[in-house]
């Protein structure tokens, strides 16, 4: 029985929260769009309006959003910056100013991330259960700045609690925005020409296997919730 509550809490928990409202969300636009003319090629076309008109911004946005402490788990950032590389390949924005809008709008988000840690509202973040996530990554700063934002920011995610730990451990401003500049600049580069490189292939997938595609990323993230829950 005691077992049975443990399993059910942690299926339950702050961690895997987003996923499930994600998946019951899906489901329910799945079904009730079943029916209708909207197949996964028109969705990626209205997309592809909406990118020639405002892709930047939406990137910048995006960004923004990913990078933002415990928020990101909740929005969509990571799929609206790997769109903006999809649709960079068929010309609706241009990669190098996607890059660049995606950079600016992580960099904002990681200086918000720095402030809250510096006038002490990681308080409120400990409460939310990210206790351990925030003290690795104190611990990682102290051992080595540089190498704690070169790997750090390989992900949004990783790098807000980084950003986030740089403000309680008192790193200077300028340190810090040179840092996560440099960071955000190169990870945010690598994995935008990658996507973009496969831009043709993510298209092909994201028309025909989106059923599949969905439920495979909720299922790994769901997964890799209750992986972090038990350790």
């Amino acid at each position: 029985m005691e077992r049975f509550k443990k399993v059910f809490g942690i299926f339950f928990s702050s961690a895997l929260i987003a996923p499930l409202i994600l998946i019951t969300i899906y489901l329910a636009v799945f079904f009730l769009i079943r029916g209708t003319t909207l197949t996964p090629a028109q969705v990626i076309s209205h997309f592809s309006s909406l990118y020639a008109r405002y892709g930047y911004e939406i990137i910048f946005l995006g960004a923004l959003m990913e990078s933002l402490v415990v928020i990101n788990f909740f929005v969509p950032g990571a799929t609206i910056l790997v769109l903006g590389a999809v649709f960079a390949h068929t010309g609706q924005v241009h990669i190098v100013y996607a890059i660049l809008a995606a950079t600016a709008g992580s960099l904002f988000g990681f200086v918000i991330d720095y402030l809250l840690g510096y006038f002490g509202f990681s308080a409120i973040i400990n409460k939310l259960g990210y206790s351990d996530t925030l003290q690795k990554a104190k611990h990682q700063l102290n051992n080595s700045a540089v190498k704690s934002f070169a790997l750090g920011f390989i992900h949004p995610n990783i790098g807000s609690f980084v950003s986030l730990a740089a403000g309680v451990t008192k790193i200077s401003m300028t340190n810090f925005v040179v840092l996560a500049l440099f960071s955000t600049l190169f990870w945010t580069s690598l994995w935008g020409f990658l996507i973009f490189s496969f831009g043709k292939v993510f298209l092909v997938v994201l028309t025909k296997y989106t059923t599949v595609l969905v439920i495979g990323i909720l299922s790994v993230w769901v997964l890799l919730a209750l992986y972090q829950k038990r350790k």
